[in-house]
């Protein structure tokens, strides 16, 4: 449904003009950036915003944060072609409002935006980003102790494995069981990662596996929701990838 999904989105950008506004009257839109980026919107075209430190998928923003970054709701979510309900969800706050979600993650506004169109919020402090549609196939997470770190689309931690080398993996049979390699159809992320950077190899198997860097990712089979970064230091030969740091000088 996803991989359907994603294409349905991409076709019905390509066929949009820059700044576009499609499928209007529905509470949640998409709009292309003079780039051709297709993002989400509100009903009024004002941009929406995920957070890395969000990484459990519950707000990490109060008081002053929330001043700035308010919070997105919408009870009865409508939508244009190409973005799933299933995608979307409802979290309780800690101080019991609600708010809307996409894959996981909280949504917000940033109090700079005015007009529709607006992405003023794009890259703040390096943890603030659109929400790009299509989704992101790797985004970057914030753990409170190891700082930044790559995901899935659906917030699941990415591992790279230090027996690899570029270009092949060093990882089969009973540790390709608890380490599963990762792979991604088309390459997605936000605007402090490079796209190029990531890649694919095929691995003995024949099976495809996308690598960062040059080397190859992998889940840990112990991770079982959204922030969990268990596999971090397993063996001192697994770790998450904080791209500002990677490789590191072994």
């Amino acid at each position: 449904m996803r991989r359907l999904s994603w294409l349905v989105c991409a076709a019905f950008l390509a066929a949009a003009g820059a700044g576009a506004l499609w499928a209007e009257g529905t509470t949640i839109q998409v709009r292309q950036a003079p780039n051709g980026t297709g993002y989400l919107t509100d009903s009024n075209g004002l941009t929406l915003y995920y957070f890395t430190k969000d990484s459990n998928g519950q707000s990490a923003c109060y008081g002053k944060c929330a001043d700035a970054w308010p919070v997105f709701y919408e009870p009865n979510i409508t939508l244009p072609p190409g973005v799933d309900a299933e995608d979307f969800g409802t979290i309780t706050r800690t101080d019991g409002t609600k708010q809307t979600t996409y894959y996981g993650w909280p949504l917000y506004y940033w109090f700079k935006d005015k007009v529709a169109g607006d992405m003023t919020g794009e890259g703040v402090g390096g943890d603030w980003f659109i929400i790009k549609s299509p989704w992101y196939s790797v985004t970057l997470s914030t753990d409170p102790k190891l700082g930044n770190y790559l995901v899935d689309e659906s917030g699941k931690a990415l591992y790279w494995f230090t027996k690899d080398s570029a270009g092949r993996s060093a990882c089969s049979g009973d540790c390709l069981k608890a380490w599963p390699a990762f792979h991604a159809d088309s390459i997605v992320v936000p605007s402090v990662l490079n796209a190029s950077d990531f890649g694919t190899i095929t691995r003995a198997d024949g099976t495809q596996q996308t690598t960062y860097k040059g080397y190859p990712l992998y889940y840990w089979v112990k991770d079982m929701k959204m922030g969990d970064v268990t596999g971090q230091n397993v063996g001192k030969v697994w770790f998450v990838i904080d791209p500002q740091k990677f490789p590191p000088k072994m």
